[in-house]
């Protein structure tokens, strides 16, 4: 409701109400288990049908997945919308899955080509992940994410990590990384020019590896799929990550710059760069020094651990701003030193955007 511009304007055990532009008032039920729980959600439906001016159906889609994100894998083809050839659909059930891995996998390390190095939680998590019922419309896979994280016990003056906050961020975490990736994808295998080596490497700083490519690229080998398309619908009730697209699309006339892109990631690797999230505890700049030091508090192999990092001064402004505030990422090479405090190497450091925390924080 807040996201859609709505207020509490007073709250009980029962329900609440929310105002909008101090002139629509409705009621939302909170018990599930109340007798007339269902009446007062069809009355609240019928409302903000008529203040939205939207399809009844649409909200209850809203409401029905509000701290759910939904990635909708589609392929077009020419047989209508409610029918596939087997082999296609398996082929798109397939994009589904490894879409899932390769951005999980991303989240945790930035590598061009994982090959049999795919971390094992990457795989693990594809068993997690829901999928929905097919739909209409060409033919859709609907995969479904967590982006609901737990109430934060933070105190302002002492920021901390919290390990099951942590767990619970990293579904909307893989699906930014997801977004992210393909949206760069997207840039490149549309483009009328042939994919140079630097943009698909830069690419690989976005989530983009070999494996995602090769998701995107499988479906459209088949000669009856015309397009393949990706798109994410955030949940309602999250504030959607910064920066992240929401569609994406592959035509068929984009196959041959997926095989040279395909063929970059999986020729010429980078190295691979390891991605830690979690928040700056400590800052540390001299005057006259161009950038400065920080302790950023991460998980490291499933144990708490303090990272050093050496910083620019415009990266040390981040986490300087981001101190006591909001959790950051960064990307780069990381020595754990067994025994000692880790440091990292950073290639990237940023606010993490993908998680709406900062208000929580305030």
């Amino acid at each position: 409701m807040s996201n859609a511009g709505w207020q509490r304007s007073a709250a009980g055990d029962v329900a609440e109400f929310w105002t909008k532009n101090n002139e629509f008032e409705v009621l939302v039920p909170r018990r599930r288990n109340a007798p007339d729980f269902e009446a007062r959600l069809n009355i609240l439906t019928l409302d903000l049908e008529r203040v939205e001016e939207r399809p009844a159906t649409a909200i209850r889609d809203d409401i029905s997945r509000q701290f759910l994100d939904i990635t909708h894998v589609r392929a077009e083809h020419e047989f209508g919308e409610m029918f596939i050839p087997l082999d296609a659909g398996h082929k798109l059930f397939a994009t589904a899955k490894d879409l899932v891995v390769s951005a999980a996998a991303s989240t945790l390390h930035r590598r061009g080509y994982y090959g049999r190095s795919m971390p094992r939680s990457a795989r693990e998590q594809a068993k997690r992940t829901l999928v929905g019922h097919t739909r209409p419309g060409s033919y859709i896979v609907p995969v479904i994410t967590q982006a609901r994280l737990p109430e934060l016990p933070w105190q302002s003056d002492q920021p901390h990590l919290i390990e099951h906050v942590e767990a619970a961020a990293f579904e909307r975490r893989a699906t930014t990384t997801l977004a992210h990736a393909l949206g760069a994808l997207e840039e490149i295998a549309t483009s009328r020019s042939r994919p140079s080596v630097r943009v698909v490497n830069e690419a690989v700083g976005e989530g983009l590896s070999f494996e995602m490519c090769r998701a995107i690229s499988r479906p459209l080998q088949d000669s009856i799929i015309h397009k393949v398309n990706v798109d994410i619908a955030w949940a309602p009730g999250v504030t959607a990550p910064a920066g992240a697209g929401t569609s994406f699309n592959f035509p068929k006339e984009s196959a041959d710059n997926l095989k040279v892109i395909s063929a970059t990631l999986k020729n010429d690797p980078l190295d691979s760069q390891e991605v830690i999230y979690g928040v700056v505890v400590s800052l540390k700049s001299r005057s006259g020094d161009d950038g400065g030091r920080v302790e950023v508090e991460t998980l490291i192999d499933g144990a708490k651990r303090l990272v050093r990092i050496e910083l620019s001064e415009q990266a040390y402004e981040i986490a300087r701003t981001s101190h006591k505030r909001s959790p950051v990422v960064a990307r780069g090479t990381l020595h754990r030193n067994p025994g000692r405090m880790a440091v990292m190497e950073a290639a990237f450091f940023e606010r993490d955007l993908s998680l709406p925390l900062e208000e929580s924080i305030q």
